[in-house]
């Protein structure tokens, strides 16, 4: 009897404990429209961020302020401003070490020129197709897949992934500090590349050379005749460039 009863008060005490992480949320949901020759930039600071792209004209963002903690939540604001063709979205903690987070479901007009999306301490995940694009965090991992006409995917904690299905038709630059770098190409496309590890190993698909030095290893080449600039770049981390 003993034993069911302990049972039974340690499942409720993780059925309560999982409703309370987050017990506390609110949901922002907002629509743009912005031209083809237009951007966004969205900064985050503490949260996920997906990222997807759409054939229409409308930015559709939803945000999520949530915490465990009463009255936290109301401590943050999201902030939007649109200037001409450029939409700025922001988050601003009005208390400092306010115990809440923002999760943000982002999808944007595949034409649309530029789109920037920074956090702080959180991942982003990103799809669809892109003419230029940025994706940096601090503490966090990066995940792309799709296509982009220009790229650059920077990390300091965290592993980066890109798969680049299209042809490359512009230049993609990929670093971090602690973590891998996993970026597939497609074996058509033409570039040259240049990158290096200090702690980890290089493995390459396209037959580039790689040298291994006292300290670290780089990589440096021409790839179908070289063309666009792919530049890696890790300290503590494998780097690995596969053919798709």
């Amino acid at each position: 009897m003993f034993k069911k009863v302990k049972y039974l008060l340690l499942a409720l005490l993780l059925a309560f404990s999982g409703l309370s992480a987050a017990e506390y949320e609110q949901k922002i949901v907002k629509t743009f429209s912005l031209p083809a020759n237009g951007a966004i930039e969205l900064a985050n600071i503490n949260g996920r961020i997906d990222v997807s792209s759409n054939k229409g004209d409308a930015v559709e963002i939803k945000a999520v302020k949530s915490s465990a903690h009463k009255g936290e939540i109301e401590q943050v604001d999201v902030l939007f401003e649109q200037s001409g063709g450029v939409l700025k979205v922001k988050v601003k903690y009005n208390k400092r070490n306010a115990r809440a987070k923002v999760d943000f479901t982002v999808s944007v007009p595949e034409k649309l020129e530029r789109a920037e999306f920074k956090s702080v301490n959180g991942e982003i995940d990103c799809s669809g197709r892109y003419a230029g694009l940025q994706l940096a965090t601090v503490n966090g991992h990066i995940d792309f897949t799709g296509e982009f006409r220009s790229a650059a995917f920077k990390t300091v904690n965290g592993a980066i992934d890109v798969s680049q299905e299209a042809i490359l038709s512009g230049d993609l630059e990929a670093e971090t500090v602690n973590g891998a770098l996993n970026i597939e190409l497609n074996r058509k496309s033409a570039f040259s590349v240049e990158g290096r590890t200090v702690n980890g190993s290089i493995r390459s698909d396209f037959g580039v050379k790689v040298e291994k030095h006292f300290i670290g290893s780089s990589i440096e080449g021409a790839v179908n005749g070289g063309g666009r600039k792919v530049k890696v770049a890790t300290v503590n981390g494998s780097i690995e460039i596969s053919k798709i």
